[in-house]
């Protein structure tokens, strides 16, 4: 390794999500990561949260009458309206998480005042990013098995924040500086 090298900044995208799966200590080291490979991380986590739901409506059901309701489409006109249903429910589901995060990331910074540790908002959305990803990943099983849980949302949120909490922790605390 060069002196001077961040080995923060070479991990791969895969690496992150395994261990943001169980490591608040890795959690806390990717508030360092880019903005450009953070985003990466929220685009492949709003694949991964699409991914079960488009698979569970289109392809077990077969049944294009879901795209547009009260018509049965044919082969040449599915193949017009799938890829706009596509991009559209992506584009959507980046939006939904890029809320969450952004919501999610002001209530870091007060978790982090409670804890005593320095956290910038900028950090805070990064270390939020992947704080959520045991419960997209969660939710995302429980979309492609068709479960239904009541109280979802707060228990998204529960989880979210409990990661967010534990990854908040292991930030060191900044010194005092004393006045000489």
């Amino acid at each position: 390794m060069q002196i001077g090298s961040d080995p923060v900044k070479n991990i791969s995208i895969f690496t992150m999500f395994f261990k943001s799966l169980y490591s608040g200590m890795s959690i806390a080291k990717y508030r360092f990561i880019g903005i450009g490979k953070t985003l990466q991380y929220v685009f492949s986590l709003a694949i991964l949260y699409f991914l079960p739901g488009f698979y569970r409506i289109l392809i077990s059901n077969k049944d294009s009458s879901i795209l547009v309701p009260g018509f049965d489409l044919d082969t040449g006109s599915l193949m017009i309206i799938l890829p706009i249903y596509i991009l559209f429910m992506y584009i959507f589901n980046a939006g939904v998480i890029v809320c969450k995060i952004t919501i999610l990331a002001a209530i870091a910074l007060l978790l982090a005042k409670l804890l005593n540790r320095t956290l910038p908002y900028r950090q805070g959305w990064r270390l939020t990013t992947f704080s959520i990803t045991f419960s997209t990943l969660l939710f995302s099983l429980m979309t492609l098995f068709n479960l239904e849980i009541p109280g979802a949302f707060i228990i998204d949120l529960l989880a979210s924040s409990i990661y967010i909490l534990i990854s908040i922790s292991k930030i060191p605390k900044q010194k005092l500086k004393k006045l000489v």
